[in-house]
């Protein structure tokens, strides 16, 4: 990796434990379950599971990749869970989640970006593509209950290393959208580890 990262192969990666809550706190699975409630999940839902990790180090560093889909007014709720103070992006990912909804909105407001027979199974119904009113986008609220799964269980359980990046943040003075997209120059290799450091938690 340019930051000097021994990264992990896609399928090596794959093979990491998932982040879930069935071994945290029960003061954080009850967090979680609430969460999922007040985004119009029904009752029944106790435990949680997130995919699979972006990237993964040899030294036990995950490294979740965070674009447009990610930031939007659920995934402002979940950075206002008890635990918050703890998550080094926490300021900049509430910030972003308000300034930047309306590149969510142009980038996931169709088919299954939107919602799907399991995201409805999970979260309720959705509002019709693109409306964000009593119900939205079950995908969306999907999609942030599980960053906030990757959250607590980062915070929660010893050993475990993450940093979270997203296209908005600017890293030695150059924006990432822009210095990774096509014709971009790059990150500098060394204001990228540094600004991995500072946002890895523990």
């Amino acid at each position: 990796m340019e930051a000097g990262y021994d990264v992990l192969s896609k399928d090596l990666c794959n093979q990491k434990d998932l982040a879930t809550t069935k071994s945290l706190p029960k003061r954080v699975r009850a967090e979680i379950i609430d969460l999922h409630r007040a985004l119009g999940g029904p009752a029944g839902y106790l435990d949680f599971t997130s995919g699979v990790w972006d990237f993964a180090t040899a030294d036990g560093l995950f490294i979740e990749f965070d674009e447009q889909l990610h930031f939007n007014r659920y995934r402002g709720l979940t950075l206002e869970l008890p635990w918050r103070g703890r998550l080094p992006w926490s300021t900049a990912y509430a910030h972003f989640s308000i300034d930047h909804e309306d590149a969510c909105l142009k980038a996931g407001s169709y088919s299954k970006k939107w919602t799907s027979t399991p995201t409805k199974t999970m979260l309720g119904q959705a509002d019709p593509p693109g409306i964000l009113g009593a119900h939205g986008s079950p995908r969306w609220k999907q999609r942030a209950i599980y960053d906030a799964v990757r959250d607590a269980y980062a915070v929660h359980t010893p050993g475990v290393a993450l940093a979270r990046v997203s296209i908005y943040d600017e890293i030695g003075g150059r924006g990432v959208r822009r210095a990774l997209g096509k014709g971009g120059s790059g990150l500098d290799p060394v204001a990228l580890r540094d600004f991995i450091a500072a946002r890895t938690i523990p």
